[in-house]
This record gives structure tokens, sequence and C-alpha cells, in this order.
């Protein structure tokens, strides 16, 4: 997402989604003469008039793809199926319902505190409290250890007998709150916990609602403290597993549409239109805000991957092939004067073709580091995976003088 400050035009009324206030009404056409001005009705043809009144010879037949694909193609949604009601961010209220809008149209823009400061301050002073009843029952309990023991072995008989004077607190009371702070100790400690789990939000998601947040101003600057804290920030949405690179890919696709843009002169980005969904197009009309489609990302992202696997794979063969296919497959005599060239000629391209292999299994390792969530054991398990096959291929490519 982009961001850049912009001047707000008078907002327009809200256009029906059906569209059925613009077909109600009738339309009128004003036609001014010299001396007078007369208003007539429109007239309206319909599709199937204007179609008949063509002449027959012009009709176009259908191509034979086409005509062959018309049985197989299904019967299009009715509009009360393909309605959509979008909220749009123009259309809502300047500040919080705004600010609530933005960050709810897209997961990622889904960042809020999560007050860690608090937590562990409210935590603290809930530990000690419960330190301190701690420290309150020990005291009763060595005084009834000295005193009589079998209030410390029978409860029944520990809730009989009197209290003591001048004991404001007896061993029931303390035992209750003890048990009252022990559960809001837990509760509180458990939501931290879970809390604690929760992702950072991205750089680039944190950097596009700071960029909204600075550009269109929804709340005030004393409001707008929680979105400086970088550090206390937590995302609701559970990022995907290549979510940094398809974070670049965005930004990419963004780069190349702006510069394509500016090279063909139109007024609209020309790549959105394949990446963003009509959903997405409807959630707001500045230019500066961009909604891209995830599974169409994904897609790309998964093409790309794809392109990159098979490259690993089969660029590394084809390369050491080419160099261990040079070796000679004839036993050289031993007065040949070409058998010393020839052993050194193998030797080099034996140790290119180790080079190769070190090479890519450098470049896959940190493929698998960069585009996947591999732990290390998984990621040191697969490099030597994929060495070993490299090795394979070499042994299999090389020559008898190798």
């Amino acid at each position: 997402m982009t961001g850049d400050t912009y001047i707000e035009k008078a907002p327009g009324s809200p256009a029906s989604p059906t569209n059925t206030d613009a077909t109600l009404a009738e339309e009128f056409v004003e036609t001014a003469d010299d001396t007078h001005s007369t208003i007539h009705p429109s007239v309206r043809t319909d599709s199937i008039d204007i179609e008949s009144a063509q002449p027959q010879g012009k009709e176009k037949r259908p191509k034979l793809l086409q005509r062959i694909t018309v049985p197989f193609r299904s019967a299009p949604e009715p509009e009360y199926v393909t309605e959509n009601r979008t909220r749009k961010l123009e259309e809502t209220p300047n500040g919080f319902p705004r600010l609530a809008a933005f960050q709810a149209s897209e997961p990622n823009f889904s960042l809020y505190r999560s007050f860690s400061y608090l937590h562990s301050r409210v935590l603290l002073d809930l530990q000690d409290q419960i330190t301190c009843l701690e420290k309150e029952l020990d005291e009763i309990d060595w005084e009834d250890h000295d005193e009589d023991a079998d209030r410390l072995k029978s409860r029944d008989y520990d809730v009989q007998q009197p209290d003591g004077e001048g004991e404001p607190r007896t061993r029931r009371v303390i035992l209750r709150e003890i048990q009252s702070k022990l559960l809001e100790y837990d509760e509180v400690l458990i939501k931290a916990r879970t809390l604690e789990s929760f992702q950072r939000p991205s750089d680039r998601n944190y950097r596009s609602v700071r960029r909204y947040c600075h550009n269109q101003k929804p709340l005030m600057d004393a409001e707008m403290d929680s979105i400086r804290t970088k550090e206390d920030i937590v995302s609701l949405h559970n990022g995907r597993e290549w979510a940094t690179f398809d974070g670049g890919v965005e930004t990419v696709i963004g780069q190349i549409d702006r510069l394509l843009q500016k090279v063909f002169r139109t007024e609209s980005l020309p790549l959105q239109k394949y990446f963003r969904t009509p959903e997405a197009q409807e959630k707001t009309t500045n230019p500066y805000v961009s909604f891209y489609s995830s599974s169409r990302i994904d897609k790309l992202v998964n093409v790309l991957i794809t392109v990159v696997i098979f490259c690993l794979l089969v660029v590394p063969v084809v390369t050491m092939y080419q160099l261990t296919s040079t070796a000679t497959h004839a036993e050289p005599s031993p007065t040949d004067k070409n058998a010393t060239a020839a052993v050194d000629i193998n030797k080099r391209d034996t140790f290119n073709a180790v080079g190769v292999l070190m090479v890519f299994t450098l470049l896959f390792s940190a493929a698998m580091s960069l585009l996947t969530k591999a732990a290390r054991h998984e990621l040191f398990a697969a490099s030597a995976a994929y060495c070993a096959i490299l090795v394979v291929f070499i042994g299999n490519f090389a020559g008898p003088g190798n």
C-alpha cells in the first residue's frame, strides 16, 4: 500500500449498489433555439431493437472456438447473487470510524498495541500481593504448628476452632483471598503469554499504516501515540510462509506499475487491474491507496518460486555436464605428448564442476532461508540432500579420464 497527501473533494451522494435509482428516473434532453427552448423526453432504445435494425448481412458469425465452448459455458449468475456491498473509506466519517474502516480493509493493516509494559506492571503488582499473602499464611501455619498442630492436619478441625483474640484474619480468609488473586494472576499471565505469541508486523505493513495516518490525519496528534510505539505493535494477521517475499513482489509490482504509467501516460496504473479484485477496487477511490489481492499475488509468487526451483535443479546439472563432458574417453598412450595436457584439462574441469556445486548449494540454502520458514535442522538436511544430488551427477557424468 502506498500513500500520499491529497486534498479531499466534497463528498458526493453514495451510488446505489444496484444502480436502480438511475434507471427509475426518466431522462430528458433539453434543446435550445434562438427563440425558445423545448424539453423532449429521451428515446430509450432497447438492445433487441438495435440488433434487429442492423442488416442481417453484416452479422458476424461466431468463431469455431466460440461455438465449441458455448455448451460448456455456465449461465451468468443473477444480480442478487453477484451484488456486493463494500464499505468505502471515503463514505465513512473521518476520525475513528475511517481509521477503523482502513485497518479492517486489509488483514495486514490490523495493527494494535499489546501494552506489554502495562501487562508486566499488573503482573508484578499481583505477584507482590500474592507474595505478601504467602508470607502471612506461613506465619499463621508456624504459629499453629507450635500451639496446636492438629489444626494443620484437619481442615474441619481448623474451621471449628474459635479464632484467637487479636487475630483479624484467619487461615480460611487468607486462603480465599489467595485463591482470588491467583485466578486473577493466572488469567493475566495467560493473556500476556498469548499476546507475546502474536506476530510483529513487517516493516512494510507498519510503514503503510503510519503513512496513511500521517497523510490522512484521521485522529488528533495526541491520539496517534499508539501507532508510534513500533516495538509494542502486534498484528492480528497470521503471516503467510512467504510473507516477506510477497511484500517484496508487491513493492516491485508497484514500482513497475508507476513506471509503465509514466511511459504510456495512462490515467490509472496499468497492472492494478490484474492484481486487484473488483471488491478491492471498491474500497477506496484514493489514487494513493492500493489494495492487492493476496490470492493473485500468491499465484505470481508460486510461479516465481517454481522458476527458481527449476533453475536451481537444471542449471547446475547442465553446467556440470558441459564441464565434465570434455573428458577424453580414449585412453592416451604413454608416449602421447598431449596426455599430460588432457589430464590437466580433466582435473581443471572437475574442480570447476565442484565450484559450481558449491555455488549452487549456497544459492539453494539462501533460497530456502528466504522463501520458507524452515528450521535450522530442516535447512541443513535440505542443503545436504541437494548437495548429494549434485555430487551424484558429477560422478555419473565424469569420463574415464576423470
